[in-house]
């Protein structure tokens, strides 16, 4: 009987080590999670953007300016055929050159006031900046009165334009009904209705204009300005149009018809000088008040005496001044356009000293090869160089064997909206392949762009993203440490490390 008794008892033991062994196994065992190393190594990195495109029917690439310029040269005809990297229209760059010395000036002197920082200040420097401040609130004032003047000299020349010019071919003109010319049969109704909203866009300038002064908001004036001149430069061209189509009759002889042409061809050339003239006064204006800005910003920090937040400052606006420079330097360089490919001219649509837009097809190239769009968001177009014509892998869903070899030549100022993104169409034009690709097509793209070499670099997933930054896991004596890093660029799958590591050190990642 006893050994009935200890044989259930080993049984109940034994059934009680089972029981608890698995729910130590299946509750309480902390699981060690495993580790992949990697070492922080020296590399080159190259940046890329991967993208889907498509195959586009259209072979023609219609070029433009991202900014507003008055044309200085075209280089080429309609019907030309140019290499790649020719030169095809050049915009005029003198304002540009002109702020760079500006800003640069400011750059000399804003360094030899941190110079002076540093030292601390003087009664003698104070009044200095003094000094300064009320040179450039004069300058601000100069810039405020020229623009002014040219505000009032565009109304002017619209008004001549108009009033003086274009209205020798209407009867009535300034009525709320004028009559063109009956030698005119094409588009009167149109030319009409023009001529009407001209009539308002001058009374509108008037009224914005009459004594208008320094203490009034030019800059909504400005821009309402802008707004009528357009009206009027409009208006003009469509003139321009009939006038240059009109042949002589009965009604009306040739040397009549030419001092028509003369006139209208002055008075548009007058409007294109005038809305240059105003732009360039506005930039003035701009570069006026910054260098007031920066003048109160240096006087300020020379009375509070010298402190390490005030070097900051300082250092900040003089890099901030640097950024600009940058910016003007990369407007000069966008400021001739250049053949991406070997084509033809199909079109010219601008002429000399004419006044160019964004959105405004400056020149139209055709080629017998193909051309992909693709749509590159915003977060990453800036790696996108349309200057150098970033290279490109194409792999073509019709053709998964093979790759194709091309080049960005184009991205369209205008942004696309999908979804609330913004993206930019790109164009991409394909090398000789010797095969058939159809219109339709789809692609997958690998854009290269900035190439870093000799750089320290770890696998991208060794990245971890908080509110306060990227960090990595640094291994060190056997311990894990979390270190913060600043990041550079990425090619996917490697990270450039600007600052927060060393060659060699061991980076972990949890394999879960």
């Amino acid at each position: 009987m006893k050994k009935i008794f200890y044989y259930l008892l080993l049984l109940v033991f034994l059934g009680g080590a089972i029981v608890s062994f698995w729910i130590y196994q299946r509750y309480l065992k902390v699981e060690i999670p495993k580790l992949l190393t990697f070492t922080v190594v020296v590399g080159d990195i190259q940046e890329v953007v991967k993208v889907r495109g498509e195959v586009v029917a259209q072979k023609d690439f219609n070029l433009e300016f991202p900014f507003v310029g008055i044309v200085e040269r075209i280089f080429v005809q309609e019907g030309q055929m140019v290499s790649q990297n020719d030169p095809l229209v050049k915009l005029e760059t003198t304002d540009f050159e002109l702020e760079i010395r500006k800003l640069n000036s400011v750059i000399i002197q804003s360094q030899a006031n941190l110079d002076k920082l540093i030292t601390g200040p003087t009664q003698e420097d104070i009044r200095v900046f003094e000094t300064k401040v009320e040179n450039a609130k004069a300058s601000l004032e100069d810039a405020q009165k020229n623009l002014i003047d040219k505000l009032q000299d565009a109304y002017t020349r619209a008004d001549d334009a108009v009033r003086g010019k274009a209205d020798q071919l209407f009867s009535s003109p300034g009525s709320a009904n004028p009559k063109l010319n009956s030698v005119f049969v094409e588009n009167q109704n149109s030319i009409e209705w023009e001529r009407s909203l001209t009539e308002s866009a001058l009374k509108t300038l008037a009224g914005l204009l009459g004594g208008i002064s320094i203490k009034d908001d030019l800059a909504s004036t400005t821009i309402a300005v802008e707004k009528n001149l357009s009206q009027v430069k409009f208006f003009l061209d469509k003139i321009a149009l009939i006038v240059n189509a009109v042949a002589p009759n009965y009604n009306v002889s040739q040397t009549t018809i030419d001092k028509w042409r003369t006139d209208i061809s002055t008075a548009r050339i007058n409007i294109n000088n005038a809305i240059s003239d105003l732009s360039t006064a506005k930039e003035k204006l701009k570069t006026a008040e910054s260098s007031l800005a920066l003048a109160k910003d240096e006087l300020a920090l020379k009375r509070s005496g010298t402190r390490t937040e005030d070097i900051k400052i300082v250092e900040a606006k003089i890099s901030e001044i640097k950024n600009q420079i940058e910016i003007i330097e990369e407007n000069i360089d966008k400021s001739t356009l250049y053949a991406p490919v070997n084509a033809k001219i199909i079109n010219i649509g601008v002429e000399r000293r004419e006044l160019s837009r964004p959105g405004q097809t400056t020149i139209t190239l055709a080629t017998s090869n193909h051309k992909i769009q693709a749509d590159i968001s915003e977060l990453e177009i800036t790696k996108i160089h349309e200057k150098d014509g970033n290279s490109v892998v194409v792999r073509f869903d019709a053709v998964p064997a093979r790759t194709f070899s091309g080049k960005v030549i184009s991205v369209d100022a205008k942004e696309i909206i999908k979804e609330g993104d913004k993206y930019y169409r790109t164009n991409i034009y394909v090398d000789e392949h010797g095969i058939e690709i159809r219109s339709g097509m789809n692609a997958d793209l690998v854009i290269f762009s900035s190439l870093r070499k000799n750089v320290l670099k770890i696998p991208e997933l060794a990245i971890s993203k908080k509110d306060e930054g990227e960090f990595v896991t640094v291994l060190e004596d056997g311990k894990q440490k979390e270190v913060k890093v600043e990041t550079g660029i990425s090619d996917g799958e490697s990270v450039e490390i600007i600052k927060g590591l060393t060659l060699g050190q061991t980076i972990t990642v949890s394999s879960d």
